[in-house]
């Protein structure tokens, strides 16, 4: 009964902690370099200021927001066009008719490639011009009314549509 029983030592657990929190840590200042804006700091008033790039950028949205325009795109023969809504795939339009409405800041060629308004045999046609809030109301205005406009009222009751055949929704 002598014997004593022997001690061993406790394992050594290794977490690799230390790799994982200087992962996180190189992770996080990745993100916070890219997320980051590009701010220069005014050194007079020690206040931010844009890179001049940023500053550009803002400057040309703020013009864009500015001079928006309300446009329509109109059936340039009597045809059949692509609907979205009325539970059909085409809708037949006569020549003049109202294809879509709808609101841009880039203008014709910013809004629609050339090829598409070919494709689809619509020419555009800028019905309003003012700020992007202007133009949304005009578009919002045409859209609730265009039930009661004349080349709607002249088709059989039936094929009325509520919107034109290109507005998907009424926002």
């Amino acid at each position: 009964m002598g014997a004593n029983k022997p001690e061993l030592p406790e394992p050594e657990i290794k977490t690799g902690r230390p790799f994982i929190l200087l992962l996180v840590i190189l992770v996080a200042g990745v993100l916070a370099i890219a997320l980051f804006p590009k701010i220069l700091i005014d050194e007079e008033y020690g206040s931010p200021k844009l890179h001049p790039k940023e500053e550009e950028r803002l400057q040309q949205r703020l013009k864009e927001i500015d001079d928006s325009e309300q446009y329509a795109l109109i059936a340039k023969s009597d045809g059949w066009y692509p609907c979205l809504h009325s539970g059909r795939t085409s809708f037949y339009l006569k020549t003049g008719e109202v294809w879509k409405y709808g609101v841009t800041s880039k203008g014709q060629f910013g809004r629609y490639l050339g090829d598409f308004l070919v494709r689809n045999n619509v020419s555009y046609l800028t019905q309003f011009k003012g700020t992007f809030s202007e133009c949304l109301k005009q578009e919002q205005v045409k859209l609730y009314y265009y039930r009661y406009i004349p080349e709607n009222l002249a088709r059989p009751v039936p094929d009325r549509l509520l919107r034109p055949p290109y507005n998907s929704i009424m926002r």
